[in-house]
């Protein structure tokens, strides 16, 4: 009966423990890799919670071998064992949400090269106007937003007289996310990296 009861635990723990730490690796290293190692994980998972069902009916059939309701210490963990069997679902369901709200980040680094102050830096379009406030000279910002529906980005900032513009990405939509860092040159050119026809492949 402890051996059956022992199979639920690792059918329960072993899939979440890798499903977590698949997750957190790929949070560090956004390898890929690591998303086929959690669909990989997922049907894993979907096997353990059967051969775990499988071993605590077992467990569930030595603690009381009658049609007699089990015994209150064997009902008591046959219930722990399911609920735990179960709770892995939810679990694998917020991972997947994380991933996919992650992957759907659009992030703009904004970098001002230039000898001179930054003021109303700003990126917008595709239903989102996000603001950089001021960025000094040498100073770096960074923001991460989602996008609302198709359209471009554009880059704006003021500096004295001056003002500065420029395309960001040509295409963005909400399903899609993206990386983009602007910088505005000690020379007063406004550069893209990727370039917007590029970041829009």
């Amino acid at each position: 009966m402890t051996l059956a009861y022992r199979i639920v635990l690792i059918c329960w723990a072993l899939p979440l423990i890798a499903g977590v730490a698949i997750f957190v690796l790929w949070l560090l290293t956004r390898w890929e890799g690591w998303v086929l190692a959690g669909v990989v994980n997922l049907y894993v998972g979907l096997a353990g919670v059967i051969i775990g069902g499988v071993a605590l009916v077992v467990f569930c059939w030595l603690g009381q071998p009658t049609l007699e309701p089990l015994a209150g210490r064997t009902r008591r963990r046959a219930i722990v064992g399911g609920l735990l069997l179960v709770s892995n679902f939810p679990v694998a369901a917020a991972i997947i949400a994380a991933v996919v709200a992650i992957e759907s980040l659009y992030t703009v680094v904004v970098h001002n090269a230039s000898p001179a102050p930054l003021d109303q830096v700003r990126v917008s379009g595709g239903g989102v106007e996000v603001s950089f406030g001021s960025l000094a000279p040498g100073a770096t910002a960074r923001r991460s937003f989602w996008v609302q529906h198709e359209g471009s980005l554009t880059f704006e900032a003021i500096s004295g007289a001056s003002r500065y513009t420029a395309l960001v990405d040509e295409y963005v939509t909400n399903s899609m996310g993206g990386h983009s860092t602007v910088t505005i040159e000690p020379d007063g050119r406004v550069t893209v990296v990727p370039p917007p026809s590029q970041a829009a492949d």
